[in-house]
C-alpha cells in the first residue's frame, strides 16, 4: 500500500487539533460546550471533532488592504 493510499481521517483529537490550529485544549472544550463546534466521543473519555467542522470554526480573518499604511506627520 503506498503512502498515498492512506487514506485522511475525518476526526482528530482535541490535543491533535489544537496542534493544528495553534490553540489550546480548554479553548477547543470551550467551543464544544458552547456548541460551537461538534464533537463526538470515542469512547468513555475520548473525545474526537471532524477536520470540516474545525476548518469552519477557525476560519482566516478577511484582510481589509493589503496597501502598506502610511505615516501621516
Amino acid at each position: 500500500m503506498s503512502a498515498s493510499a492512506v487514506p485522511k481521517p475525518e476526526y482528530v483529537s482535541l490535543q491533535d487539533a489544537a496542534v493544528i490550529y495553534g490553540v489550546s485544549v480548554d479553548l477547543l472544550r470551550q467551543r464544544i460546550l458552547t456548541g460551537e463546534l461538534p464533537a463526538v466521543h470515542a469512547g468513555r473519555r475520548l473525545i474526537r471533532v471532524r477536520l470540516e467542522d474545525l476548518k469552519r470554526v477557525f476560519q482566516p480573518v478577511p484582510c481589509v488592504s493589503r496597501r502598506p499604511r502610511t505615516r501621516v506627520w
